[in-house]
């Protein structure tokens, strides 16, 4: 009796041991990688956390400039956006200078745009524009005063003088203006 007691205790711990060892398989397979990978979700979750903080900030401080934009006159605002509006306008930009032209006696021959390829959406751009004109050194320099006076935001980067011909004891000359205008960036 004894022999067949040992035997199957023997029997018992041979069965015991291979489930151990398959428990500890099942583990290795099983549940370590899906250990490994819950340790992943929570780093990732830590680094959104991390972001989510990060943007938090930043919204905080934009609604901080909201609240001074809204602070400010409506005609403030509106003054700002005329003079460097969301979009180049050009047609807009062509009434104000042939306005500031025909107030000051300036005859308009011709003028030309080159606006900016690489403008992005929210960043101050510039368009350089060339205007031909016609008129006294006087009236250039009025129109000049109007251009410095106008609501767009206009900047003079140039001047060529050119004498024209000598009219009833006026000398008219002929001048090439390179401006720069600006725009939000949105073409």
């Amino acid at each position: 009796m004894d022999k067949s007691t040992g035997g199957s205790s023997r029997k018992f711990s041979v069965i015991a041991l291979l489930f151990f060892v398959c428990a500890l398989a099942g583990f290795v397979f099983y549940v370590k990688p899906a250990w490994d990978e819950t340790g992943s979700l929570a780093k990732g979750r830590d680094d959104k956390a991390a972001q989510k903080q990060e943007l938090q900030t930043k919204l905080t401080d934009l609604q901080k400039i909201q609240e001074q934009l809204n602070s400010v006159s409506e005609v403030s605002r509106q003054t700002s956006l005329s003079a460097i509006p969301e979009k180049l306008e050009e047609d807009a930009l062509i009434l104000d200078i042939t306005g500031i032209a025909q107030k000051n006696d300036i005859v308009l021959s011709s003028i030309s745009f080159s606006a900016p390829t690489d403008a992005r959406a929210g960043e101050v751009a510039k368009a350089t524009i060339n205007a031909s004109l016609t008129g006294t050194e006087g009236d250039l320099v009025k129109f000049l005063k109007g251009i410095e006076t106008s609501s767009r935001k206009l900047l003079v980067k140039s001047v060529t003088v050119q004498l024209a011909s000598q009219e009833a004891g006026s000398n008219l000359a002929g001048f090439n203006v390179s401006m720069e205008a600006y725009f939000q960036g949105m073409i």
